[in-house]
């Protein structure tokens, strides 16, 4: 006898969720719904209460602190760090106008964490202070910390920054010192696997989804307008800028695993709002697009791609709020030729579509550096 499927009532409901109405409803402006999503998953350092560096018998233990959620408290102030050295994987890229100074001591601010769309790599975003353009100092470099399975990179070995007085009363009283070094075993924490399957995780997925769409419709107006021959605006920085041309080294292809997860639910019919032709869109729209690509999707992104790390390690586990629930393998969408694995957690009639995830493991050739 077939056991009747038990969902949380959270999962069932989320169509009511007032973030999942705005989400959907194509005509709502997304800035209050974002602001709301990213407190879903902010990281409160300073609540945790983490293991010692050392054991009660003295035994170094490493602390079970994630470096995520400490990474992500110096994002909060931009904190300026150091990368004593630091060997990338990704094809090197040099930008005419612009010099590296050194290879060593990458020092700057702290802007931002990122997970990659399709492997398990995360990142920092810094202004690399060791960069120097003809007018300034400085510009945004991506460092790797973990690889591409989502396991410690080697091409790093510490990171060095100075504690705010909070932070320093924090790693005094948690004992996670160790000859003044926090040695994290994890980047993403293992327990973080059960957020996978829970409603802020669906909601954040589909905020994604709705911000890409939205980008991808600001794009064709923006093109649109340029053909009509409206321009930006000049400004004096675009006037002198003369480092805008890259060329990346010869590199070499590899192959890696990937990991794709979507959701899907039943979307509505509503539009984006049409904007007439005009400088001031052109400018407002790209701004947008700005926010929206390398700021707000970036953030989340890091969220949801740890949280897929931490199921993709234990995949064969379902949280206590469901029962009786199993994945069903090569699943077809109509239409498509992927095989997925689907969940089917909520469903009124079978053939409808109602509130399901998908994930697919594949294999993806990248380009890195003829070093890595």
């Amino acid at each position: 006898m077939t056991k009747a499927k038990h969902v949380a009532q959270t999962l069932k409901t989320i169509l009511e969720d007032p973030m999942m109405i705005n989400i959907l409803d194509k005509r709502i402006d997304m800035t209050s719904t974002i602001n709301h999503v990213q407190n879903y998953w902010t990281y409160d350092l300073f609540n945790r209460r983490p293991s010692a560096a050392y054991s009660e018998d003295g035994v170094f233990q490493g602390t079970d602190l994630d470096m995520a959620c400490f990474l992500y408290t110096l994002t909060g102030r931009n904190a300026v760090i150091n990368i004593p050295t630091y060997k990338g994987h990704s094809q090197t890229k040099f930008k005419t106008g612009q010099k590296l100074l050194s290879k060593e001591n990458r020092h700057g601010q702290l802007l931002g964490v990122r997970g990659n769309k399709e492997t398990f790599g995360f990142s920092i975003v810094i202004k690399d202070m060791n960069v120097m353009k003809s007018d300034e100092v400085g510009d945004y470099r991506n460092f790797s910390m973990t690889d591409f399975n989502g396991e410690w990179y080697s091409g790093w070995k510490k990171i060095e920054f100075i504690p705010s007085v909070r932070e320093n009363n924090f790693i005094m009283e948690s004992k996670i010192l160790s000859e003044n070094t926090i040695s994290f075993k994890n980047f993403i924490h293992p327990n973080r696997w059960t957020s996978f399957f829970g409603k802020y995780y669906f909601v954040t997925k589909l905020l994604m989804d709705r911000l890409t769409e939205e980008s991808s419709y600001y794009r064709s107006l923006i093109k649109k307008m340029l053909e009509e021959g409206i321009n930006y605006p000049i400004s004096d920085k675009q006037k002198t800028k003369t480092y805008t041309d890259d060329s990346i080294d010869k590199g070499k292809q590899i192959k890696i695993k990937s990991f794709e997860v979507e959701v899907d639910i039943p979307r509505n019919e509503t539009e984006f709002p049409k904007y007439e032709s005009s400088q001031e869109n052109l400018v407002k729209l790209t701004n947008l697009i700005n926010k929206f690509t390398y700021t707000f999707i970036p953030g989340l992104r890091f969220m949801t791609r740890a949280t897929e790390l931490a199921h993709y390690k234990k995949q064969d586990a379902f949280p206590a709020w469901l029962e009786n629930v199993k994945w069903e393998k090569d699943y077809k969408q109509k239409g498509k030729r992927k095989n997925w694995d689907r969940l089917v957690l909520f469903q009124d009639k079978p053939g409808e579509i109602g509130i399901s995830i998908r994930k697919r493991e594949y294999e993806k050739s990248i380009r890195v550096s003829e070093n890595f």
